[in-house]
């Protein structure tokens, strides 16, 4: 299993910095210090290199409340974790392939649904003019806050799920474990060691680091991101 600490670890000796260590991943000064902040930082930019990274998407449920229409990330369930949702990017109720569904929990599960997504602007003119009446959700939003949003407003309990974008994990203590697919967690190694090679103007450090890199990253990206989708017949 690997862990924030053996990550530094392997940062240190693959940079063939003298000494030994880090024993932790806090409290640490001067190059141990740096040796830590390049693999928190490593992780974070592998992280942010794509915006729809499988292994950042979760699933999520949220049961609704009559006459409301509006729910925010912390009011919906990571079905991952069984916990309310503490690191959220984006959710993915556009998502034609895989649409956000729902059901009245009253009906149970065998009356589940596809839910539609329309942009907020035309969920707007629909849904928030005038005077509406509450009915079975039919379409599904994000507005500028980023809460996603249902048309008609529930007028009874229902089951709506989908999927999610999560945040950037943040590597902080000794036993954090990067979310990402463990063959690929020598990259962060890696990245780390091309942050320290750039440091210390060690070039061939730095070169050996980026191509080994660079390798972990295409496979990750092979592995990890969605498949390439071919429009359909233009007539």
């Amino acid at each position: 299993m690997t862990t924030f600490l053996n990550l530094a670890k392997q940062v240190r000796q693959e940079s063939e910095i003298a000494g030994t260590g880090p024993t932790a991943v806090t409290s640490q000064t001067g190059q141990l210090k740096r040796v830590v902040d390049w693999t928190a930082s490593a992780w974070k930019d592998i992280q942010l290199r794509h915006h729809n990274w499988r292994f950042m998407r979760h699933s999520f449920t949220v049961s609704t409340v009559a006459s409301d229409d509006t729910y925010a990330s912390a009011d919906c369930t990571d079905s991952t974790t069984a916990t309310a949702i503490a690191r959220f990017s984006r959710w993915w109720v556009d998502d034609l392939e895989d649409r956000p569904k729902c059901y009245l929990s009253s009906g149970g599960v065998g009356g589940e649904y596809w839910l539609i997504y329309i942009p907020w602007e035309q969920f707007k003119v629909l849904y928030k003019k005038g005077t509406q009446n509450n009915g079975q959700p039919i379409h599904i939003t994000v507005d500028n806050a980023e809460n996603i949003v249902l048309g008609p407003k529930p007028d009874a309990v229902y089951v709506v799920s989908g999927d999610f974008q999560r945040g950037v994990q943040v590597l902080a203590a000794d036993g954090d474990i990067p979310d990402m697919p463990t063959n690929y967690h020598d990259l962060i190694v890696y990245r780390a060691i091309e942050k320290y090679g750039a440091n210390s103007v060690a070039p061939e450090i730095f070169t050996r680091a980026r191509l080994e890199g660079n390798r972990i990253m295409r496979a990750l990206e092979m592995s990890q991101l969605p498949r390439m989708r071919f429009g359909g017949p233009l007539a």
